[in-house]
């Protein structure tokens, strides 16, 4: 029986770890063929292995070093059919020891790293027949936290960006959000390793639980498939019922 992804070309940035490669190991199960964007060498070249992918180092905060990049996949796969960006990174400071080059650094990678690949692979969206783009933002792009003020920011705006491409690019290219809680990633271990913390943030969600990377994957999936063919624009909680608004 042929996956949910088979024939799909997708590219997956921040691959080399937590959710990027948790999204690429299950697309890869379900047939797609992968390109894998990180900045991590190393890391990047397990995950490739793991699931058939092709390895591309690359700061998605780059322009040029993106477009060449996004060229080498592109032509490598044939063409492309789907995106999903998963890069991102987290500065937990309160805002007096913020400083402009924080701030400045997730702006680059969180907010222009997306616009900096979906405007390289444009062109070859726009040519499949039926595209989509998937943005992993943050449930902290609804509600402030102290701490991550800069964070939140970065992610707010690549929903709205999201939500304003969506017009843009439709009707051939579907265009969503994922917003997960807290996930078990490397990058909020400095959460989920403090049992204050861990219960804190469990006992807030309904499902009293954190997340996992496999459920941000299934997401993933199916806002890049024709189970959400009428979804675009849209950003998706997966928080186990931690945001409310």
């Amino acid at each position: 029986m042929a996956g949910r992804m088979e024939g799909r070309r997708v590219i997956v940035t921040g691959a080399a770890s937590g959710m990027g490669r948790g999204i690429a190991e299950l697309f890869a199960a379900e047939g797609a063929a992968l390109a894998l964007f990180d900045r991590d060498a190393s890391k990047l070249a397990e995950a490739a292995k793991a699931t058939g992918g092709q390895a591309h180092v690359c700061d998605v905060s780059d322009a040029a070093a993106v477009e060449a990049s996004v060229g080498r996949a592109i032509g490598a796969l044939g063409g492309l059919d789907g995106m999903v960006n998963a890069a991102g990174i987290l500065v937990t400071k309160a805002f007096a020891e913020l400083t402009l080059e924080d701030f400045n650094r997730m702006i680059g990678v969180n907010l222009v790293g997306p616009f900096n690949m979906i405007k390289a692979a444009l062109p070859a969206l726009a040519a499949a027949p039926s595209a989509t783009i998937v943005n992993v933002a943050s449930a902290s792009g609804y509600f402030p936290t102290p701490g991550i003020s800069g964070y939140g920011a970065t992610k707010g705006g690549l929903i709205m960006f999201a939500k304003g491409l969506a017009l843009d690019l439709g009707p051939k290219i579907r265009v969503n959000t994922i917003c997960p809680g807290v996930i078990r990633t490397e990058m909020t271990r400095y959460l989920w390793e403090n049992p204050e913390h861990t219960q804190r943030a469990t006992d807030r969600t309904a499902l009293k639980r954190l997340g996992d990377t496999g459920d941000i994957a299934r997401a993933a999936l199916f806002l890049s498939t024709e189970d959400s063919a009428y979804t675009t624009g849209t950003d998706l909680l997966v928080d186990g019922g931690f945001t409310w608004r």
